[in-house]
């Protein structure tokens, strides 16, 4: 919600390719652009299927903006970029949101090399929004929910330190406060900053 808004009310931007966002809820992208700058434009992308009809059942976009639900996988970023491309224009800055979801791109599958394609995509003024499971803090607990995590689940997950994540926004300008714990991500109030978050989390431009 604070780098959509931020984008939106600070940085001009109108468009969001928001990957991996699941279900929305309350307070989502469409919602915080939109309420902001009622032209935003906000495609999702999930490769869930019953997510996707979920979704295209219960977005709506604001009048003079778009809303639009991709089913995708991550690991394929030409066909999302394909796709977006309908609702989205990629000669004008678009932000692209990642977040929580590069934990589950192995590093076989080359996260870096997916994050690059889809950055390489869209043109200078774009942004990237990142927050990443942290391995490197609390990393004990860290270690053993990893642990309990891919034992559960079929989809395994990759926590990643603050050096790995901080690979993702390699040659994009980080913006204030930099790569940090996602509660200290310019917090509404001092109160939350108080809220624990295991997340590296940040905003880059790309130049």
């Amino acid at each position: 919600m604070r780098a959509v808004r931020s984008l939106a009310a600070e940085a001009g931007i109108r468009q969001f390719l928001d990957i991996g966002t699941g279900i929305t809820t309350a307070s989502n992208t469409h919602e915080v652009a939109q309420s902001v700058a009622p032209d935003s434009r906000v495609v999702y992308v999930d490769n869930d299927p019953i997510v996707v009809a979920h979704a295209r059942a219960l977005l709506v976009g604001g009048f003079e903006g778009a809303t639009t639900y991709l089913q995708a996988d991550l690991r394929d970023p030409g066909r999302i970029l394909a796709e977006a491309a309908q609702a989205l224009d990629f000669t004008r800055p678009v932000a692209v949101l990642l977040l929580a979801i590069l934990q589950h791109i192995h590093d076989a599958d080359d996260p870096y090399q997916v994050v690059a394609t889809l950055m390489g995509a869209v043109p200078a003024g774009s942004y990237l929004v990142i927050s990443h499971p942290a391995r490197d803090i609390v990393a004990d607990q860290m270690a053993q929910m990893a642990e309990l995590l891919n034992q559960l689940m079929a989809e395994k997950v990759t926590f990643r330190d603050h050096a790995e994540v901080a690979r993702f926004v390699e040659g994009l300008e980080i913006v204030h406060p930099g790569l940090v714990q996602a509660q200290h991500w310019r917090p509404d109030a001092e109160g939350g900053a108080t809220s624990p978050a295991v997340l590296w989390a940040g905003v880059a431009r790309k130049r």
